[in-house]
């Protein structure tokens, strides 16, 4: 019984396919071009579809996607709503163009912009605070997981990055998996071992929370996510979907992932 139990509550969670362009295209009218093309491939997807664009394309990008199926999304904002940030972006600034959902701790904005997990909490909070939706990235480094310290480490981020955030609020949060090691070197976490992990966040949601929040809340995978991959990925119970780099700079094959055969 437990077993159709955890399949039901898994399709109740509606599948979420994210594109995170990362900084590409170089020019506008590629990002615009690269936009229509994915735009038309959603209208057959059953998934939930987003692209995060970089922030000079977001106001074209979202144009496009009106009337498609496909949800815009910042890559990043900075937490306070305007002033002496001299290169930042707020929430408000995206809010106003048309976004509704905002990465929150990708590994690159950990790694490369050192944000730490203070910065990471206080970003989450703004963007609940705005009424958009925070997709927070966790997820360990390879010598983390060679020492198997993966859930270790995705707990101590969880932790200290949902600090202040209510069950509540938790409905317009999506978390998504993304082991550093596989983010564009095209090494792939095998779906069983990216499965393991989920059902832990899973189950440290139930534990922080409870189990209506863990069993509605969407974890989804990222690292060089393929269309060969994807379907592998989605057969499993924990894995309600994918944060996509690379591949969705190619519409066909992020078209093949939002249109995924589980």
């Amino acid at each position: 019984a437990r077993s159709n139990d955890v399949l039901s509550l898994s399709m109740a969670r509606k599948p979420f396919i994210a594109g995170n362009w990362k900084m590409n295209p170089t020019t506008v009218d590629e990002a615009k071009t690269l936009a229509k093309e994915i735009a038309d491939a959603s209208m057959t997807a059953n998934a939930q579809v987003a692209i995060c664009s970089p922030h000079p394309f977001l106001y074209s990008v979202g144009n496009i996607f009106k009337g498609s199926n496909v949800e815009l999304g910042a890559q990043s904002v900075f937490f306070e709503d305007k002033g002496a940030f001299t290169g930042a972006v707020s929430t408000c600034m995206v809010k106003s163009i048309g976004v509704e959902h905002v990465l929150c701790g990708h590994s690159e904005r950990r790694v490369i912009f050192k944000n730490d997990d203070k910065r990471i909490n206080k970003k989450v909070r703004k963007v609940l605070n705005e009424g958009l939706k925070p997709m927070l990235c966790i997820g360990e480094s390879k010598e983390e997981y060679e020492a198997k310290l993966n859930t270790a480490i995705c707990a101590n981020q969880l932790s200290k990055d949902l600090k202040g955030v209510t069950k509540a609020e938790m409905a317009q949060v999506t978390i998504a998996y993304e082991p550093v090691w596989a983010i564009g070197t095209g090494l792939t976490c095998d779906a069983d071992a990216a499965q393991e992990v989920h059902a832990f966040v899973r189950s440290w949601l139930a534990q922080m929370y409870d189990q209506e929040t863990a069993d509605s809340v969407r974890i989804l995978y990222g690292g060089s996510v393929t269309p060969d991959t994807v379907d592998d990925l989605m057969k499993r119970p924990d894995i309600d979907g994918c944060l996509v780099g690379g591949a969705s700079l190619e519409s066909a094959k992020f078209g093949r992932i939002m249109n995924f055969k589980a």
